[in-house]
């Protein structure tokens, strides 16, 4: 059985964006943090947690237009809620399906986590369209049908997006990018890969 992913990372998303982002995985499944900046200004930040089968689970997002919670219940319905300038907008009972996805705008680990639920049932140089709740920076969010294509085992596109890189782990390589394992050593230093 292989290890717990417990790592973080940094680089540029295909988008431009600066990225730092992190993983951990425990018997609960994953929970993955990123911060994407565009120039001096933070794009968004964000938390996303999936179940050990992968499937989207829950997720917190800040952008600055403001904060988002999101949630699918287990009666087939999306729940949460968009705190912005005028008020709240709530999310419910948005139709929703287990295998679906949650797609932020330009988040490199939004698709990540969506290529590790998907790599299972798409096999090289397939795709299909993905129900997915995909989500702007005004947090205006639309579930839709999303093209997700498998170009090569680690090579995977969304929509008309460019095409996302993973390595041997399912972690994103990025422009720039580098990958530290969260543990440290026995003698307290980080370990490298």
């Amino acid at each position: 059985m292989a290890p717990p992913l417990r790592f973080g990372g940094r680089g540029q998303g295909a988008d431009g964006a600066s990225v730092v982002w992190s993983v951990a995985e425990g018997s609960r499944g994953r929970r993955w943090r990123e911060v994407r900046n565009a120039g001096q200004a933070v794009a968004s930040s964000l938390l996303l947690e999936t179940d050990p089968a992968g499937h989207f689970a829950h997720l917190e997002l800040s952008t600055p237009s403001g904060l988002l919670t999101l949630h699918p219940e287990g009666d087939g319905t999306l729940h949460g809620h968009a705190i912005v300038s005028d008020g709240v907008e709530h999310v419910a009972g948005l139709t929703w399906d287990a295998d679906g996805l949650a797609l932020l705008e330009g988040s490199t680990v939004c698709r990540v986590a969506a290529a590790a639920s998907l790599a299972a049932t798409l096999a090289e140089g397939q795709s299909r369209g993905q129900l997915a709740v995909v989500i702007p920076p005004t947090l205006w969010l639309e579930v839709k049908p999303i093209r997700i294509e498998r170009i090569a085992a680690s090579v995977w596109r969304f929509g008309d997006e460019e095409p996302l890189t993973l390595d041997r782990l399912g972690l994103p390589v990025l422009r720039g990018g580098e990958i530290w394992p969260l543990e440290r050593d026995d003698e307290g230093a980080p370990r490298h890969r």
